[in-house]
């Protein structure tokens, strides 16, 4: 199917649709011919269906744990918090009502009150507020705000206007914090009510799950009154009407018969004592306030702008609130158990923890015999409350020889369980199993506890350990319940699950942030289950959510069909790596081919439209004097032919899906239309000769075509529009581009996500870089993304928000010429990383997801890896460097930047520049150790020589020679490693765990392995971790010397191809032969400036003194040769145009194409056999044309070759080169001086700078250095920093791959012959042509031209669920045919369907 945008297009369009055969087949086509090399399962060889099962029965089994977890830490929470509540307040002599013991059943251990247990009860009410106010200081410390971050330009655009109102400050301005705190204080003042007053004068069980159940007599009526006043259909009004009406009914019914249970059982309400009975009606009132922001009517402006104005500034809100609660829990607390005390303030300071003597109490008329009583603790105070009774508080309430903090223990177990269980349920709802993890077993945990506590009760005793008996009272007799408990209990039940029917509505929004799913940020430590329930937010069909809410789910694209540009950039890439990038292309064809048939019947499908884009660079070369298609050209249209056979197999020819090719203003364009659907393929051939090179150009090249010329003429929409950039040679899956999808609908803010880059290919140098890539992704990506922000989204493969690309100085300074000597290194080196640079400036974030994989081939070799990593070694430090020293300004603008990432990120510059230094000192400690006869002087010289000489080759001799000298210093170095490692063995066996060098090994290496673990599908990249390590020398400091000394080399490296030689060049060579000095003959001869394959070339020295050879002069005469043959092809060229008239056709397009090149610019013949391929040449409409015309000239004309500016730009290049240089060296020869001669001081000194460990027996093992100590702390610092992130950041990537593992998805042939009855039984009893739709309107918008006609000869081999689908759409379309044609119901549809299988079978 076509998307918005693309079903009009210009003149170089190819309308699609099927085109009849040729009646003369190829010659691959004969009928005897059925034997295919096709891929079976369409599927990346790298994972397939083995991880698909996995993620299957994972997402199960931890289905399965959610559930048990969520249902097992509710049961615990509430137990524990009401095993601590009937330990306050228990019977005593003075009241001993049947309240408390219900009907005298229930006998208590004690009878007095232990302050530690009012101190752990509320420890357990605070730790929620507490949790809140720390996360969300942490988050205005380290700006990761949850807020959605509006547009940027907005942004600029209101400032003056948000001046202008702090300037009046309006008091309304106030109203979110006035209005949250008066709700939030309401809210601790009925909750301390029923936790310290109301609760210890009930029995465990009617007080403890039962009552709490009746919190919801607020909401109930909020949703009476929003629904009365919505303007939805009458039956949904009638529905929910009576639902709330009920809900409130019951819960006033219950309140009732709760009021009634309490003025029966106590007797002292009988008297003047009316506390408990209006705190039991009040309470519950206060405590269901808070849940109003879930429940109100939005229907209000005023309600709408309040809800609005909270949600911006939430952050700072909620952690303001929290504090405030906690300090009025604090004052409640004081006043409960201050306030009714005979002993004037002795209540108060037995409560805060002043142990005082019985001496000094003054007692009241029935004070002593509670004292005698009191054999567990200290007696401190009596308390005659009006409330709790009279009651002894004393300071260590002990049970047994139970610990006196044992209160405090089972307080932490109620902290633990209620966070353990708020995690579950936000995990729940972000992998959709809402209704299996959240719903089911929190509404499950009330009357489980309910038989829990009967069941623990029932007990003689539970024993903690021999002496310490768990304190809980025990139940005796039989079951003496009254009815009117039982009758409140189920009332408050019904109302309850009644009102909270919306958690049974399962969200479809997979990993939604924790403010979508719930209202509050966290929930209420007494009442888990209940807030939790209550705080989920509403998605009723007439339920408004808040307006920022829709309005960012609307921004984020969410309810939108999603356009995706797939752009690929090629240069030099080989047959092997072009074909791993169009597998994946047809592979994305057919998943969104799928889930747009599929859209029908699983709504839940993720769609989205995607149109390809290959932009070749240095796409045509000159042969005899006419500018054709190079190599790589036909290379990658014969490779489109030989993926498509091997997707689809050899029946299905290519020629079913024409080719257009037209001449454009920058080369040439090929267009093709994939098979599977209207998505569509687009090669742009770029002649050098017209627009710039590289690769950054090609990308503004392909920026600037889709969002500024095609959304402009479209009319797409840029917030739902994404540019998926890719390298040549990638491969990936389509569940990996729906994961980074996921990434930019969670966050408007994000505007670049990347996938995990696993490198392919054969050899040491890749085994080397697979556990360079793994551990790269596994802690320092991970850090970044969970800390602060991915400062690289690499080009290889990354999704790009449209939106967010066509911002104020992003793209339009991404087309910045360099001009300075920095800005070749910044700006072209490294251009997805100055990319993501432009946009963390602006205020955007950068993600990495860790569960899209992608594939692209590595370098093999050691010269190639060297030179690649020349250029991101120097682009990665200046674009930091430009961050770092901007930091001000970026912390300012971007909400996820903080000082502390800053920081962060400062260390690690700090320590990547040290670490030469350190890797040197490492070595020179590894040859005195395994030489000990040689001193650590000589030692040191020893090392030193060879990487001078390094340095000096560097900067004197060709890059060829370097890179020699490099491979033969590593293999050395990986030897000294060795040595390295036996000497690490020895002082471990001498010292065992007494040695800092030991230990911090072993924590690198239990780091590396335990990160091995959590990543199962990468974890035998842990097995070459020991090549890593021998290659640290090379990688650490020979590569890091390397690149920053040819700092002014800015050629790219990699898939380089030898240049023909022009004349010029040709001059050039003749001028060489000129005599030479003597310094210049030695330079060139032994290697030092001349190209050779060796580094010292004797032969040629001998060679060149003995038999002198004249080729440069039979050189010259060949190239003047050429150059007077392509004169004389010029003048005859232009000869036969001037003698030929032209046509007013050929005029007016050669004015529209006048940097276009001749006709056989594109050949077909060239390309691929015309039998197998249709081709069509078309021409680019005028507006078009203009438009590249205008942006070659704006942006991307050639670079002029002017020999002055170039030797200007590499003298900047070399003198910046020197002074970065000068520092690198000068740093870390001081960093080395100061090291080895603190070393040597302290050897010659016998240890005296050394500080003895505590294990110590005297060897050198047992001691350590303060400086060496100092940097191997922050090295050890920053890699527990990147293991704690990497933990965190693992969670949430399982969770993703649970979240799209779908457990409903099937293949199998019965689903689909559902399907069929199910539309049968709509169409088959149609008895006039004008009810009868359109067939295949059914399924698609518009006609399908993507299914072949099935028959005999031409049905595909396929899988089963695909066959199937098309047998499905092509009989319900045969058997609307012959209903419209006999106006009769004829055959069924089954039987077609059938009948077409069979045939097929």
């Amino acid at each position: 199917m076509a998307s918005n945008g693309i079903t009009k297009d210009h003149q170089c369009h190819q309308n699609g649709g099927y085109q009849e055969e040729n009646k003369t087949e190829s010659k691959d086509a004969y009928k005897w011919d059925t034997f295919e090399d096709r891929n079976d399962n369409s599927e990346s060889s790298k994972g397939g269906r083995r991880w698909e099962a996995i993620h299957k029965v994972s997402k199960v089994i931890f289905l399965v744990i959610l559930f048990l977890c969520v249902l097992g830490t509710a049961i615990l929470n509430k137990s524990t918090v009401f095993l601590l509540v009937s330990n306050i307040s228990p019977p005593n002599a003075a009241r001993n009502t049947s309240l408390k013991t219900s009907g005298y059943h229930f006998r208590y251990e004690t009878s007095e009150t232990g302050v530690n247990y009012i101190w752990a009860l509320v420890l357990i009410v605070i730790s929620p507020y507490i949790f809140v106010a720390i996360s969300s200081t942490w988050s205005l410390i380290c700006k990761r705000n949850e807020v959605f971050k509006e547009n940027k330009q907005d942004k600029q655009e209101d400032k003056q206007a948000e001046r202008d109102k702090q300037k009046k400050a309006k008091p309304s301005d106030l109203k979110p914090f006035v209005v949250t705190f008066l709700v939030e204080t309401v809210h601790s003042v009925g909750l301390s009510l029923l936790v310290f007053a109301l609760l210890p004068n009930l029995d465990p069980v009617a007080g403890g799950p039962l009552f709490c159940l009746n919190i919801v007599v607020i909401p109930s009526f909020l949703g009476l009154i929003g629904t009365a006043g919505n303007d939805c259909r009458s039956s949904w009004k009638i529905i929910r009407l009576s639902k709330y009406i009920v809900c409130g009914a019951s819960s006033i019914t219950s309140m009732a018969f709760w009021t009634y249970y309490i003025y029966k059982m106590d007797s002292d309400l009988k008297g003047d004592k009316q506390g408990l009975i209006t705190i039991s009606v009040f309470a519950p009132l206060l405590i269901s306030v808070v849940s109003w922001k879930n429940f109100i009517p939005r229907q209000n402006d005023f309600v709408t702008n309040l809800l609005k104005q909270m949600h911006k500034v939430r952050t700072k809100l909620n952690a303001i609130v929290s504090l405030g609660k906690i300090l009025v829990t604090l004052c409640m607390v004081s006043l409960l158990y201050g306030s009714g005390c005979n002993n004037g303030l002795k209540c108060i300071k037995a409560l805060y923890g002043f142990t005082l003597s019985n001496e000094n109490i003054t007692e009241a008329s029935n004070s002593t015999a509670l004292l005698n009583n009191a054999s567990t603790g200290t007696a401190c105070a009596v308390l005659e409350s009006a409330l709790l009774g009279p009651t002894t508080l004393v300071v260590n309430s002990i049970s047994g020889s139970c610990s006196g903090n044992m209160p405090f223990y089972i307080a932490a177990v109620n902290i633990l369980s209620g966070f353990l269980c708020f995690r579950c349920c936000v995990a729940a709802n972000k992998i959709l199993v809402q209704l299996q993890s959240f719903s089911l077993p929190l509404v499950l945990s009330t009357p489980v506890t309910v038989v829990f506590m009967l069941t623990l009760f029932s007990k003689s005793d539970i024993q903690i350990s021999d002496t310490c008996i768990l304190p809980f009272a025990k139940w005796s007799g039989g079951i003496a319940y009254d009815s009117s408990l039982i009758a409140a209990s189920i009332l408050g039940y019904i109302a309850m699950v009644l009102l909270t029917n919306h958690i049974w509505i399962q969200s479809q929004d997979r990993m939604e942030n924790g403010h979508r799913i719930f209202i509050a940020p966290l929930y209420c430590g007494v009442l888990l289950d209940q807030s939790l329930i209550l705080n989920r937010r509403r998605t009723e069909n007439c339920t408004e959510l808040e307006e920022e809410e829709n309005k960012d789910k609307q921004n984020a694209g969410k309810g939108q069909t999603t356009k995706i540009y797939v752009c690929a950039t090629m240069w030099h890439e080989t047959v092997n790596e072009m074909t791993q990038l169009l597998k994946s292309l047809f592979r994305l064809d057919e998943e969104v081919h799928e889930l747009w048939c599929e859209e029908k019947m699983y709504p839940d499908s993720d769609r989205f439209k995607f149109e390809a884009h290959i932009l070749f660079d240095d796409a045509f070369e000159t042969k005899d004097g006419t500018s054709r298609e190079n190599s790589y050209v036909k290379d990658l249209i014969k490779t489109i032919g030989v993926v498509y056979e091997y997707q689809y197999g050899s029946n299905r020819k290519m020629k079913k899906y024409p080719v257009s090719k037209c001449k454009t203003p920058y080369g040439g364009r090929i267009k093709w239309k994939f098979p599977c659907d209207n998505n569509r393929l687009i090669i742009h051939l770029k002649d050098k000769e017209k627009i710039r090179q590289r690769k950054r150009w090609s990308q503004v090249m392909y920026m600037y075509y889709l969002l500024s010329y095609k959304m402009i003429r479209n009319k797409e929409s840029a917030e739902n529009t994404f540019i998926l950039a890719l390298d040549g040679d990638v491969d990936f899956k389509p569940t990996a581009l729906s994961l980074l999808i996921d990434r930019m609908k969670r966050n408007r803010n994000v505007a670049a996500a990347c996938g995990r880059i696993l490198p392919v290919g054969t050899g040491p140098m890749v085994w080397y870089q697979k556990f360079e890539y793994a551990v790269s992704h596994w802690l320092q990506k991970a850090t970044e993304h969970t800390i602060g922000c991915v400062l690289c989204s690499p080009g290889c493969f990354s999704l790009f928000r449209a939106s967010h690309l066509t911002e104020n100085k992003v793209l339009k300074r991404y087309t910045t010429a360099p001009t300075d000597a920095r800005h070749y290194i910044q700006y072209d080196q490294g251009e997805d990383r100055w990319l993501c640079t432009l946009l963390l400036q602006r205020g955007f974030r950068v993600e990495y997801c860790a569960a899209s994989d992608a594939y692209t081939f590595a370098p093999e070799g050691f010269y190639e890896f060297y030179n690649q990593r020349r250029r991101w070694t120097p682009s990665t430090m200046a674009n930091i460097l430009d961050l770092l020293l901007d930091y001000k300004n970026v912390t300012k603008n971007n909400d996820d930047i903080s000082v502390i990432y800053v920081a962060y990120q400062m260390l690690l510059m700090i320590s990547s520049i040290l670490t030469p230094g350190t890797i040197f000192l490492m070595i020179t400690g590894a040859l005195n150790m395994a030489y000990p006869s040689l001193s650590l002087y000589w030692a040191l010289v020893l090392n030193v020589l060879p990487v001078a000489v390094f340095v000096v080759f560097c900067f004197v001799a060709k890059p060829n020679v370097q890179l020699a000298y490099a491979a033969i210093l590593s293999t050395i170095y990986s030897l000294v490693m060795m040595l390295v490692i036996v000497g690490l063995l020895k002082q471990a066996a001498d010292n065992g765990f007494c040695s800092v060098t030991t230990v911090f090994l072993c924590f690198v290496v239990g780091v590396f392995v335990l990160a091995a673990f959590i990543h199962p599908q990468e974890f035998w990249c842990i097995l070459h971790g020991f090549l890593y390590f021998l290659a640290i020398p090379s990688m650490s400091m020979l590569l890091m010397l390397y690149s920053l000394c040819n700092l002014h080399v800015v050629s790219w490296g990699t898939r380089e191809s030898p240049k023909p030689v022009t004349g010029q060049e040709s001059a050039e060579l003749s001028s060489a032969s000129e005599p030479k000095g003597m310094a210049q003959f030695f330079t060139e001869h032994f290697g030092l400036a001349r190209e050779s394959e060796y580094m010292f070339s004797f032969g040629n020295l001998f060679r060149c003194i003995c038999c002198p050879d004249d080729r440069q002069d039979r050189n010259d005469a060949k190239f003047h040769a050429i150059l007077n043959r392509l004169d004389g092809l010029e003048k005859s060229s232009v000869r036969e145009d001037e003698n030929q008239p032209k046509t007013d056709q050929q005029t007016q397009e050669h004015g529209n194409n006048s940097n276009t090149g001749a006709d056989q610019t594109i050949s077909s013949k060239s390309f691929h056999n015309e039998d197998d391929m249709s081709w069509k040449k078309m021409k680019l409409s005028d507006e078009e044309t203009l438009f590249w015309e205008e942006l070659i000239l704006q942006y991307l004309s050639p670079l002029s070759e002017d020999k002055e500016k170039q030797r200007k730009i590499q003298s900047d290049l070399k003198e910046l080169r020197n002074k970065v240089c000068l520092f690198f060296l000068l740093v870390n020869a001081l960093f080395v001086t100061i090291v080895f001669s603190l070393q040597q001081v302290n050897v010659e000194s016998e240890g005296t700078l050394s500080t003895e460990l505590p294990c110590s027996n005297g060897t050198d093992g047992g001691s350590f250095e303060p400086i060496s100590m100092a940097f191997t702390a922050i090295f050890g610092i920053l890699l527990m920093i990147q293991f704690v992130c990497m933990i965190f950041h693992r969670m949430s990537t399982f969770l993703q791959i649970c979240s799209i593992t779908s457990l409903k998805r099937r293949e199998m042939r019965q689903d689909r012959r559902k399907q069929v009855k199910t539309v049968k039984r709509d169409y088959e009893n149609v008895s006039t042509k004008d009810e009868l739709p359109n067939a295949e309107s059914i399924f698609d918008s518009e006609k399908s031209d993507d299914m072949e006609p099935v028959t005999e000869s031409t049905v595909e081999p396929r899988r089963k669920y695909r066959r199937n689908r098309q047998l499905f759409r092509h009989s319900l379309s045969a058997l609307y045919a012959d209903i419209s044609a006999n106006n009769s119901k004829t055959t069924s549809l089954e039987t077609i369907f059938a009948e077409r299988h069979s045939t097929e079978a």
